[in-house]
């Protein structure tokens, strides 16, 4: 009986163990992915440590005419054409082929790039890929159904 005890003892432990690393990786990657920006947003600077623009600072941009403005977008070419379109003068590279072709941006590895996709999923998914290859990236907060909410298609 004492025995048994020991076993059913030792099991719960073990099981215990086996959800601890797993619980601390999943809480850690939740606040570790939603990083408050904590920048200036009146800083005009160009080391930046902001993670996200909205889509009314991203088109205030694109008026200015910026010459260092870079826009990825990380949609795929279907969704380029389809009803939300494409912003002109964009990079354009899926995300699922972002990794094998990141080398593509390399020209711009000393701009701050900005980020998009259709809701900001994806593009906050690029930024951690880009980010890890060295890259300055901002994820575009609301992504192309945002900003078509403040400049709709012709």
């Amino acid at each position: 009986m004492v025995a048994d005890r020991a076993v059913i003892n030792k099991t719960r432990g073990i099981m215990r163990n086996k959800f601890i690393l797993p619980l601390a990786l999943l809480i850690f990657g939740f606040f570790g992915c939603n990083a408050q920006n904590t920048s200036d947003p009146n800083s005009t600077g160009k080391s930046s440590s902001r993670t996200e623009i909205s889509v009314d600072e991203l088109k205030k941009l694109i008026d200015s005419k910026d010459s260092n403005l870079v826009i990825l977008d990380v949609r795929t070419a279907e969704e380029l054409t389809g009803e939300l379109g494409a912003i002109p003068g964009i990079i354009h590279i899926p995300v699922q082929e972002l990794d094998r072709r990141a080398n593509e941006l390399d020209k711009y590895k000393d701009k701050e790039i900005k980020i998009i996709c259709r809701s900001g999923n994806r593009s906050g998914k690029a930024c951690t890929l880009l980010n890890e290859k060295g890259f300055k990236t901002v994820n575009v907060t609301g992504g192309m159904k945002a900003y078509r909410k403040i400049e709709p298609r012709e």
